[in-house]
């Protein structure tokens, strides 16, 4: 199997303007996710770590820097963003990936790597779709196969689900072979995120890097804001827009053990 890492971006953002390109820890957000997809399990080694980004003159500057810091730079449709990650795919020749969203600058190895086993455990031809759950917001992949997303986008005859990749296999689990794995209770902070949306956001991840350093890892991170509840809770107050109905479906569907 021949997989990428495909990292959603763009430069304009609703809560947090030009979030993408601000420096955190030395460098701009995205590149954090850069460099961990970089060493994704059937990642590491290879060229196949793609920026896909809008192909507006907006996102000029993303698609420089994107290529300074190592990606290979997709530009494809702003708001069709399913067919936006299924050409940044085909670009490499890969017939599955992982989803990465550039605002994620904490997506976790051990996350990964245990995704990685469980979409891989049925083998050839097994698994759709993989993903792990409760585990903070903002540290996991969705890992899925390129057959999977041009199904999906057959069936993506709204701009919503078009906007949203994953949601069309979501919205029709009958048709998809979905694991959701459960996280490990070391990992697993379901209240937690790590995502960043919005400045108190940006804080915590802030604090995290500047604490245990950019590499930081759920392993490091979960007994670090254990004893320090109050950094934690800091971004607690900021909603993520359909998460509450997304985890509906997830716990609709199932978990299973790896």
């Amino acid at each position: 199997m021949r997989v990428a890492a495909v990292i959603q971006a763009r430069t304009e953002s609703v809560r947090l303007s030009r979030k993408v390109l601000r420096e955190l820890a030395g460098i701009p957000m995205f590149a954090h996710a850069v460099r961990r997809a970089a060493g994704f399990p059937g990642v590491a080694g290879s060229d196949r770590v793609v920026l896909a980004i809008p192909d507006g003159s907006q996102d000029d500057r993303l698609a420089l820097e994107g290529k300074k810091y190592g990606a290979r730079v997709f530009r494809g449709s702003e708001n069709d963003v399913l067919s936006r990650i299924i050409e940044a795919c085909e670009s490499v020749d890969a017939d599955a990936v992982y989803r990465v969203t550039a605002d994620n600058p904490l997506v976790d190895p051990g996350v990964v790597k245990e995704t990685w086993e469980g979409f891989i455990q049925n083998g050839e031809g097994g698994s759709d779709y993989c993903a792990m759950g409760d585990t903070p917001l903002g540290t996991t992949v969705e890992l899925v196969t390129l057959d999977a997303l041009r199904r999906g986008q057959e069936l993506a005859v709204t701009d919503r689900l078009r906007e949203h990749p994953t949601l069309p296999l979501y919205e029709n689990p009958d048709r998809f072979n979905m694991r959701l794995l459960p996280s490990p209770e070391k990992w697993k902070r379901p209240a937690w995120r790590f995502t960043v949306d919005a400045e108190p956001d940006w804080k915590l991840v802030e604090i995290v890097f500047e604490k245990l350093g950019v590499e930081a890892t759920l392993d490091e991170i979960v007994p670090f804001l254990d004893a320090n509840p109050e950094i934690a809770g800091m971004n607690a107050g900021i909603e993520q827009d359909g998460w509450d109905s997304l985890k509906k479906r997830k716990d609709e569907i199932g978990y299973v053990p790896v």
